[in-house]
């Protein structure tokens, strides 16, 4: 007989529609939104050089065809209308939505641009997303590059709009996301409650920026921003100073904490925090400032588990990204049959983590 367990996604992903933004844009930038003749990249910079469509090798070989797709509905792809089907279909409660295209808002360079782009994207996710359906949760923008800005947008977007929290760029914003710079942004958000999500998509600044090899990027784009970000956010006190600072870390899967776990545990008397405290890694995985998101059945889930605990380690669709409608499916059903993780360890990956970090 099948185990019962409630699932809840961390990490899904909005899919913006630049037409449907267009609306909600200020006056001074709709008008050139959708004008190819005076703007080649819409309303977001890129992630990177190396994010585009391809299907031939180096060796110009064509790519075997992928099966075909199975999205959630006959929608448009990633819409909330879209993301209501995926949770009927995929047996899935709730779901914390990230941006798509707005991934690169950390690579805006005019900060009064940035602003204006974060407040017209979540005005635009509330209305087609958050008043969709009560059961998607979008995380709103946040413009770092102004931080009081960015305060007062987090709290508008958190106490008006009712939204969980906001994303962090991984890449993209000149200083460190545990830079002292920031800090009215984390003593907000630990004031109202609500949570930080920092999320991995661009290659750029880690050493890979020559890469011309995409899979390559690939290996490295996600996991190794968050565990840069998760050091800085410790040993610059953030998570000391601001006891109520909830911070997650998604799409690198749960493999780079092993090596953070190493080199950060190695000796406490040497690797201690700006504000002198020293904790393990352990403890701040268990403290319930921090969530990792994580596909429920990658092989190395159990080993993770059982070095660190699973108080932290949260099941990430990607919804509607890699992963069509059967591949999460697919995820689900196998992490829900795996025999190498206990039933109490299934519920709090697939469901109870995420429940209690977000405080939905």
């Amino acid at each position: 007989m099948a185990e019962i367990v409630m699932v809840f996604d961390c990490d899904g992903h909005i899919i913006e529609s630049i037409p449907e933004m267009v609306p909600f844009l200020d006056p001074v930038d709709r008008e050139i939104a959708l004008n190819p003749s005076r703007n080649r990249q819409g309303v977001f910079a890129g992630l990177d050089a190396i994010h585009y469509p391809r299907n031939v090798r180096k060796t110009g070989e064509v790519e075997a065809p992928r099966r075909p797709r199975v999205d959630a509905s006959d929608h448009r792809k990633g819409s909330g209308e879209d993301w209501v089907a995926f949770l009927e279909k995929a047996g899935v409660s709730e779901a914390v939505l990230f941006p798509s295209e707005g991934l690169s808002v950390g690579f805006f360079q005019q900060a009064d641009y940035a602003v204006r782009v974060c407040r017209a994207f979540n005005n635009y996710v509330s209305e087609r997303y958050r008043k969709v359906d009560k059961r998607l949760y979008p995380m709103g923008l946040i413009a770092m590059q102004d931080v009081k800005e960015a305060v007062k947008e987090l709290r508008r977007l958190v106490v008006d709009l009712k939204f969980p929290g906001a994303m962090l760029p991984s890449r993209g914003l000149p200083l460190h996301l545990g830079h002292d710079y920031y800090w009215p942004v984390y003593e907000e958000a630990a004031n109202l409650g609500c949570a930080l999500g920092i999320h991995g998509g661009s290659s750029l600044g880690l050493g890979a920026d020559t890469f011309t090899e995409a899979w390559a990027a690939r290996v490295l784009r996600h996991p190794v921003p968050l565990a840069l970000e998760f050091v800085s956010l410790v040993h610059h006190g953030v998570f000391d100073r601001y006891k109520d600072l909830r911070i997650g870390f998604f799409e690198g899967g749960c493999a780079w904490l092993l090596l953070l776990k190493d080199r950060m545990d190695r000796d406490e008397n040497i690797y201690t925090t700006s504000t002198g405290h020293c904790r393990s890694l352990n403890d701040y995985l268990a403290s319930g400032q921090v969530l990792v998101g994580c596909e429920g059945n990658e092989w190395i889930l159990p080993y993770v588990i059982k070095q660190c605990g699973a108080e932290a380690f949260s099941y990430a669709s990607d919804y509607p990204h890699e992963v069509d409608l059967v591949a999460a499916k697919q995820m689900i059903h196998e992490t829900i049959e795996r025999p190498d993780l206990t039933h109490a360890e299934k519920t709090a990956v697939l469901g109870e983590n995420a429940k209690r970090f977000f405080r939905i």
